[in-house]
């Protein structure tokens, strides 16, 4: 069975799909079977990110009205095998989709794929709702302004009203250099202070923009720092996975090696 992560954030903007989308990537590249849902009902965004726009022929909304089989809601990532993306519906609302169906199809999902990982809605309305009571953790994306960490903390405080474990914080585009400027707190204190589990804070890049217009992820890019980083959290992730990391580390090692490779044989 398959753990099911939900990414989430209290404001849009905040890197969370390029976040899901670049995750996908590095746990697809080292072997698991992974399955991103875009959840952002009537916004989806993911099949541009991973270059897959021009593919998708049905979408989660289809499965549901029962247009096609779930097997068909489902696309392979082109370079990825490993990686499969499902899409809400680009013209669906929230109120679409019925939690006892979507619980029947993440069942029914979670007995092919080692991860599911949901790119969810920005915000706390209806479209993350649907979806408290169907993952098994949530990992909140944010930056460090104040005025994002005040919506992260809301939706933190949502989702352990609902007797859910605490989710994790991580944060995008930090900037440590301002720490010394006092602008801005260490990122341990940051997530000390919403008393939530720090799970990474990744640098702000500019390559980020460049492989998104490549339809490309984060996990592509050649900043270092930025891969380090994506690949340090897909670590620990995967300590949510026990199952799965031994088949990850496996993966990798071999991804290691062919990349390895064709840097050898570049003139």
């Amino acid at each position: 069975m398959s753990r099911v992560i939900m990414f989430a954030s209290g404001k849009g903007g905040v890197g969370k799909s390029s976040l899901a989308a670049a995750l996908g990537v590095s746990f697809a590249r080292r072997g698991l079977r992974t399955l991103l849902i875009d959840a952002d009902m009537g916004l989806r965004n993911l099949d541009l990110m991973l270059g897959m726009q021009d593919q998708l022929l049905y979408e989660l909304r289809d499965c549901v009205k029962r247009r096609c089989s779930l097997e068909e809601a489902q696309t392979a990532h082109p370079d990825y095998p490993n990686l499969k993306l499902m899409v809400g519906g680009q013209d669906a609302k929230p109120g679409d989709f019925d939690t006892k169906d979507l619980r029947r199809i993440l069942k029914t999902l979670s007995r092919r794929y080692d991860l599911i990982l949901i790119d969810g809605p920005a915000g706390i309305g209806r479209g993350i709702k649907n979806f408290f009571d169907l993952a098994e953790r949530f990992v909140l994306v944010a930056t460090a302004d104040p005025v994002c960490l005040r919506d992260t903390e809301k939706l933190a405080r949502m989702i352990l009203d609902r007797g859910m474990e605490r989710p994790y914080l991580l944060l995008n585009r930090y900037e440590p250099k301002y720490i010394k400027q006092g602008l801005l707190s260490r990122a341990e204190d940051i997530a000390l202070s919403l008393d939530l589990p720090l799970l990474g804070a990744l640098p702000n890049s500019d390559l980020v923009y460049r492989m998104m217009l490549q339809g490309k992820t984060m996990a592509e890019s050649d900043d270092r720092a930025l891969m380090v980083g994506i690949e340090n959290i897909a670590d620990r992730l995967l300590d949510i996975a026990p199952a799965a990391q031994e088949q990850a580390q496996r993966g990798l090692i071999q991804w290691l090696r062919d990349w390895m490779r064709v840097q050898v044989m570049k003139p």
